[in-house]
């Protein structure tokens, strides 16, 4: 198979539009679940994305329940949206100066 976050990375500056979805089987394209539920490294993905300062959109691509999709849906974009917070957030931390105390 194939290093996702390594295809990132070799795309480079070539990256202009990037559609995210979660498989529970690499292998299977009907093996979409929600994001995060799956086998797609997303956290890393999207670390890879900030390390090269990708300017473009992330795109939910969610092809499930075509009935009620919405629930899955919300579910997707919660899980996407904290895991970029959280690596904000250690981004924010690795980059914040120690504080230094005189007694």
């Amino acid at each position: 198979g194939t290093d996702v976050v390594q295809a990132v990375a070799d795309a480079g500056p070539r990256l202009h539009d990037m559609h995210v979805k979660d498989l529970s089987d690499l292998r299977a394209k009907e093996s979409q679940v929600i994001v995060g539920e799956g086998a797609i490294p997303i956290a890393e993905i999207f670390r890879q994305l900030i390390a090269m300062r990708y300017p473009g959109y992330v795109n939910l691509e969610y092809e499930i329940d075509a009935d009620d999709p919405l629930p899955g849906m919300k579910q997707s974009f919660a899980y996407m949206r904290g895991t970029l917070a959280g690596l904000e957030a250690s981004r924010t931390r690795a980059r914040a100066p120690r504080r230094v105390v005189a007694r």
